[in-house]
């Protein structure tokens, strides 16, 4: 950095020095408690996301630290990331999510360790903090699916774009949680602007602005604070202009996902973010539920959480329901229920054995009939329960925009239905870490006796309600991506699932998936 631009950065500090609120002055002197917190943090996440950041060098720096270990093997093992297999080691981890992902987990741990130092509103920070990393992932999701150059820069820009509003909470709570108020009740930013100036002296992106200078972080960020106007919504023509949309994009649209905003703000965060990528429908919609499921992943793995709304994540009404495929909408409980209230079968022999063809047949000529998701997997599951003959079946579906939410939808031959379906229900990584393994498979899975399994794995909630012996349990996918799981085992007639039950399910497996990807448009 030049002489002349140290010179000019001075003046601008010392231009707002007077009129900023006397408690927030502090910030501008080095005497500021704050600033080496901040500073070196900021300084910390620049260095892994730099270009002398590489694998080699990210594994060792993770391995040294054990909870950043965990941290990095929690995302890495996640749904939202779709491993086939157990992932055990950091190198496996870095090679397995990619250098970028890996340095924004890496980055967003630096910032979340800075939470012992702000003791007080703590929830306000932590609220901060996960919507600056969910606002990141937004950004680099969508910077490598339009080949950005850098989307760890996009991360970067994101991710220290509140770094001024941390420094105002820190100095003063008050101050900041008014600010906070008049972002959520104006909606221009020359509005916001002008309001801010009247709370604290300067806009507080000016304020940003002065900090970003003091802390020598990236210049095209600073052009961020420099510049705070509305975003157009159009189509971005050159690399400052998607850098800026992107970034001040995604950080606008997880701020109306996660505050009282109304549809309508909503829906026009996301045709800025559409029309500027240049991504079509689907495309830009797939994009916007697997951001949010991985930077929900993320804060998660950070000891974060943030309620957010489900708007980004469904379809709109006029939306072709076939577009919705991929994204589990909900089966219909009705079926269950009328299901659920059958009396067991009496027939010794399960159609699919007497009349196989036949079976096959009318199993096949009902799938092709299925005209959504729905009632597909209605038909999946009806079949399994009346033409294989499994007393009970239990279908549990993945929440789309979080995929370590297991949801049961479906039981079949079990009353009364709601426990069935809550025990279903619940956290992969926490609860169900069994069930975490099934959707990492591409088979199903005969299970021999439900008590060789490891204590632990399996929720108990899901021991005590089903009392399972032998079952089958399989995962559902739309093409890569598991979307849920199926559950069928002989318990009511006390008879075990052995390896002819397998074949049989395996039948009608095999053609639900063929039927699932037919309708998500892969086949």
């Amino acid at each position: 950095m030049t002489s002349s631009s140290t010179a000019i950065e001075s003046a601008f500090i010392d231009s707002i020095r007077p009129r900023l609120h006397q408690k927030l002055r502090p910030l501008l002197d080095e005497s500021s408690s704050c600033l080496p917190i901040l500073q070196s943090t900021c300084q910390q996440i620049l260095n892994h996301m730099g270009p002398q950041s590489n694998a080699e060098t990210l594994a060792r720096v993770i391995s040294r630290d054990h909870g950043l270990t965990c941290k990095v093997l929690q995302v890495a093992n996640s749904i939202a990331y779709s491993p086939r297999q157990t992932i055990v080691s950091v190198p496996h981890a870095v090679s397995w999510l990619g250098l970028d992902t890996v340095r924004s987990l890496v980055a967003a741990a630096h910032l979340v360790e800075q939470l012992q130092h702000w003791p007080l509103r703590q929830q306000e920070f932590q609220t901060l903090i996960a919507r600056s990393l969910i606002a990141a992932t937004y950004a680099s999701e969508l910077g490598m699916a339009i080949g950005y150059p850098q989307p760890g820069q996009l991360f970067t820009g994101a991710l220290l774009y509140s770094i001024g509003d941390l420094a105002i909470a820190y100095q003063d709570p008050d101050l900041f949680l008014a600010l906070q108020a008049i972002s959520k009740t104006t909606k221009r930013p020359s509005e916001s602007a002008l309001q801010e100036t009247r709370l604290i002296g300067v806009p507080r992106l000016t304020l940003a602005q002065a900090l970003a200078h003091m802390w020598k972080l990236p210049d095209d960020l600073i052009e961020l604070f420099r510049h705070p106007e509305e975003q157009p919504i159009a189509h971005w023509q050159s690399r400052p202009h998607t850098y800026r949309g992107i970034v001040v994009g995604s950080i606008r649209l997880v701020e109306v996902l996660t505050g009282p905003a109304p549809r309508t703000a909503v829906e026009e965060a996301k045709k800025t973010l559409q029309l500027g990528s240049g991504l079509s429908s689907g495309p830009f919609t797939d994009l916007m539920i697997r951001a949010m499921d991985r930077g929900r992943q993320l804060i998660r793995s950070m000891g974060l959480a943030i309620d957010s709304s489900d708007e980004a994540t469904s379809p709109s009404k006029e939306q072709d329901p076939t577009e919705s495929i991929p994204h589990s909408p909900p089966i219909n409980p009705a079926v269950g229920k009328e299901q659920a209230m059958s009396p067991p079968r009496d027939e010794p022999t399960a159609p699919i054995r007497t009349k196989p063809l036949e079976t096959l047949q009318a199993f096949q000529d009902s799938l092709q009939s299925a005209k959504d998701l729905n009632g597909l997997l209605g038909i999946f599951v009806q079949s399994l329960h009346r033409d294989a003959r499994f007393d009970r079946v239990g279908l549990a579906l993945l929440n789309p925009s979080d995929s370590d939410l297991l949801i049961g939808r479906v039981g079949l031959g079990v009353i009364p239905l709601a426990p069935y379906l809550r025990s279903l229900s619940g956290s992969l990584s926490r609860e169900h870490r069994f069930f975490l393994t099934i959707l990492k498979r591409v088979d199903p899975l005969l299970v021999p006796n439900f008590s060789d399994q490891m204590a632990g794995t399996l929720k108990q909630d899901f021991l005590d309600v089903w009392n399972p012996t032998s079952a089958i349990v399989a995962p559902l996918r739309v093409g890569a991506r598991p979307i849920g799981l199926i559950y069928c085992d002989r318990a009511t007639s006390n008879q075990p699932v052995l390896p002819q039950d397998y074949q049989a399910f395996q039948l009608f497996f095999a053609q639900a998936t063929l039927g699932l990807n037919r309708l998500a448009g892969i086949l």
